[in-house]
C-alpha cells in the first residue's frame, strides 16, 4: 500500500476518532501483529461504542446478503444477525484485504451506501476496515479501486518503540522486555515473509511472551521463546535475560549511589535502566537521580522516559525539575 502515509499509533487513534465522529469509513493497513485490531477496539471503547468485529476473510458473499425466504410468492432476503439493526456502534471489517474478491465486491454497497440489498445500516453505526498489505506475504489481495475509493482515507500503521513501551508499562509487560527492546529496537517488529519459522517478533507476540516471564523454568526459556520469536531473536533475548538477572542488588545500589560502579557494556546499561525505571519512586528519587546522573546522557533519557510513564509523580520532584532545566529537550 505504497500510497498510504505511515502514522504512529497515537496519531492513528486521533484520526480514527475523527472519522468516527464524522461517520465516514476508514481503512487501516499494516503488517500482521502490529496492533491494528487492538487500536480499533481501543478507540471504540474510549468512545463507549459497541464493536462488531467481522473477519471478512471468513465470509462468503451469501453470508452478507443473507438467505432468501418466500412469503406470499415474494422472495425476501434475510440479513445475517451480525449486522446491526438499531442503536450506534462500530462495524469493523477486519482482514478485508485477505477476503476473496467476491466478498470484497459484496461489500461495495455496504461501505458506500450503508446498504446490502434490503438491509440498511442504522445511522448511528460507523464502518472501519483493516488489512495486511500485499507485500506482507499473508495471502492478501490488492483491493479494487472501486472498493478503496469508498473509504475516506487509507492509513498505514507504523510501530513506535516509545509508544509501545508506554502501553507495555500500563499493561504490566515485564521490564526485561522493554529493556531488551531499547537495546534492539528493530526487534519490536521484525517481519520477513520469506523467513522460516511459525512466528516472528511483533508487539502482539512480545505481549504474549511477557505473560510467561517468571513462570517458565530457565531451561525452557530458549525453546519457548524460539517458537514465539524465531531462534535468532530468542537467543539474543535469552542472553539478555542472563545479563538482567546478574544485575547488582538495586536496593543496595540506591543506598550507595555515589560509590556503586557504573557498567560499561551497553547491554548491561539497558538492563539496568529497564530495571531501575520500575524501582524509582517518590521515596528514593533523590538517591536514584544521584546515581542516574552518573550514566551517559542517552541512558539517563532511557531511564527517565520509562520511569515517568510508570510513575508520573516523579516529574514533580525537585531532582527532576533540576535535570529537566538542563536536558528536558532530550525527552521530547
Amino acid at each position: 500500500m505504497d500510497a498510504a502515509v505511515a502514522v504512529k499509533p497515537s496519531l492513528a487513534i486521533t484520526i480514527l476518532k475523527s472519522c468516527l465522529t464524522v461517520n465516514v469509513p476508514l481503512f487501516l493497513w499494516g503488517p500482521p501483529g502490529i496492533g491494528k485490531s487492538q487500536i480499533v477496539a481501543q478507540v471504540a471503547a474510549s468512545l463507549k461504542l459497541p464493536l462488531i468485529d467481522i473477519r471478512a476473510v471468513l465470509l462468503d458473499p451469501v453470508d452478507l446478503r443473507g438467505v432468501p425466504s418466500v412469503s406470499n410468492g415474494v422472495t425476501r432476503w434475510n440479513p445475517p444477525n451480525f449486522l446491526p439493526t438499531e442503536g450506534e456502534g462500530v462495524l469493523f471489517l477486519d482482514e478485508l484485504s485477505q477476503a476473496p474478491e467476491s466478498v470484497q465486491s459484496s461489500l461495495l454497497q455496504l461501505v458506500l451506501d450503508r446498504k446490502l440489498g434490503e438491509y440498511s445500516m442504522p445511522d448511528g453505526w460507523r464502518i472501519l476496515a483493516a488489512g495486511n498489505r500485499v507485500t506482507d506475504g499473508t495471502f492478501s489481495r490488492k483491493i479494487s479501486k472501486a472498493l478503496g475509493s469508498r473509504f475516506a482515507t487509507h492509513l498505514e500503521l507504523a510501530v513506535d518503540l516509545d509508544e509501545w513501551c508506554a502501553w507495555a508499562i500500563e499493561n504490566d509487560v515485564p521490564a526485561e522486555i522493554m529493556a531488551f527492546l531499547r537495546l534492539r529496537p528493530e526487534l519490536l517488529h521484525y517481519f520477513d515473509a520469506k523467513a522460516q519459522g511459525n512466528s516472528f517478533p511483533c508487539p502482539r507476540v512480545w505481549a504474549n511472551v511477557g505473560k510467561f516471564m517468571g513462570i517458565l523454568p530457565l531451561e525452557a526459556e530458549l525453546p519457548f521463546f524460539s517458537g514465539a520469536l524465531g531462534y535468532g531473536p530468542a537467543a539474543e533475548f535469552t542472553s539478555f535475560l542472563q545479563v538482567y538477572r546478574d544485575l547488582p542488588d538495586l536496593d543496595a545500589l540506591l543506598l550507595a549511589p555515589d560509590e556503586t560502579d557504573i557498567p560499561k557494556e551497553p547491554s548491561v546499561l539497558y538492563a539496568l535502566c529497564g530495571a531501575m525505571s520500575r524501582k524509582i519512586h517518590a521515596g528514593n528519587v533523590a538517591h536514584a537521580f544521584r546515581y542516574m546522573k552518573r550514566l551517559p546522557i542517552e541512558f539517563q533519557v532511557v531511564w527517565l522516559r520509562d520511569a515517568l510513564q510508570a510513575d508520573s509523580k516523579i516529574a514533580n520532584s525537585k531532582e527532576f525539575n533540576a535535570w529537566a532545566k538542563q536536558n528536558g529537550d532530550l525527552l521530547l
